[in-house]
């Protein structure tokens, strides 16, 4: 039995320490900010091209209707009737199809969407 108290003496403390977990302390994490590219187009590097609206022009006749008129013939002593021709006129007009665009392209000719001002924000 004294063999038991013995292994019991040398092993107690083995699993007393064995429960006991040390901790490394915490190594603190160094974050590094990734560098900013720029992905827009500085707004002095691209040119700016109108491409004008497609319109679609006529002309349309305007007629006004005139209401005829009588007057008295003192040679027939009758009432003639007159009938006063409409009164017509030629209106141009103008109708936009597609409006007029601004685009700005690059050197390569390409359109250019996402520009950058000068002082480095976006419109």
């Amino acid at each position: 039995m004294k063999f038991i108290y013995n292994r019991a003496a040398i092993l107690a403390p083995l699993f007393i320490l064995g429960a006991c977990a040390t901790t490394e302390p915490e190594v603190p994490v160094v974050v590094i900010a990734p560098t900013i590219e720029q992905q827009c187009i500085p707004i002095n590097t691209v040119r700016k091209v109108v491409i004008p609206a497609v319109t679609k022009s006529g002309f349309s006749i305007v007629s006004i209707e005139s209401e005829d008129e009588m007057y008295f013939d003192p040679d027939t002593k009758k009432w003639v009737t007159i009938k006063i021709p409409p009164i017509e006129r030629k209106e141009p007009w103008t109708k936009v199809i597609t409006p007029e665009q601004i685009i700005y392209v690059d050197q390569n000719n390409k359109e250019v969407t996402d520009i950058c001002e000068l002082n480095g924000s976006t419109p």
